[in-house]
């Protein structure tokens, strides 16, 4: 990515960082005109991360470019102080334009992520369940974000396959997960891990 950005005449990388504590020192220092933010870092998760950086800068464009395509995702990403959305994929000019319109104060959506907002919209039922699993997720820091979207994909009844294609992951990386969720659920397998799922999303919904 940096070489792709590197390569424009009119763009320039201030800095790269491996977390999102290394990116918020990053953009203390070097005052950027624009973040490109993952939502996956270790140290401080992405969202954290935008919120750190609106606490010291409300006008600083925060661009967030992630494999995770969950509404739930979006929604605090935008909630938080995100100026755009993006899903990992694009090319390298998509990417370069994307960027430049962020710079100029612009809020993008991807077609993928104006859909999935749709989506989340229409599916009432779909939207009580999920905002129930993030209630439970909050008072649950045990799990990371990877395992979270694991569980919330669980959730809606995905086969392996596609959440590994779904996450860009193989199939055997995907297990290793669900056997390290499932040992923190304390069940002994899928269908008792979605129960349990089901059960603390109702939960969250009454508090």
């Amino acid at each position: 990515m940096e070489l792709v950005l590197s390569g424009e005449p009119d763009l320039r990388v201030a800095g790269t960082a491996s977390d999102g504590a290394e990116a918020l020192r990053l953009i203390r220092h070097r005052r950027p005109d624009i973040v490109l933010l993952d939502l996956q870092m270790p140290v401080m998760d992405g969202l954290t991360c935008i919120q750190e950086i609106r606490k010291l800068y409300t006008d600083l464009p925060i661009l967030i470019l992630t494999t995770y395509s969950e509404e739930e995702f979006i929604f605090r990403a935008l909630a938080y102080g995100a100026n755009g959305y993006l899903l990992k994929g694009l090319d390298s000019d998509q990417l370069a334009s994307r960027v430049r319109e962020a710079a100029m104060g612009r809020y993008l959506l991807t077609a993928e992520v104006a859909a999935s907002i749709a989506r989340y919209v229409l599916n009432s039922d779909h939207s009580i369940k999920q905002s129930g699993i993030l209630r439970f997720f909050e008072r649950s820091p045990q799990f990371t974000k990877t395992e979270q979207t694991i569980m919330l994909r669980l959730l809606n009844r995905l086969p392996n396959k596609e959440i590994a294609e779904s996450m860009h992951f193989s199939e055997g990386t995907i297990k290793n997960y669900l056997t390290t969720i499932y040992e923190k659920l304390s069940v002994r397998g899928r269908k008792e891990a979605v129960d349990y799922l089901e059960a603390m999303a109702a939960r969250g919904l009454h508090g």
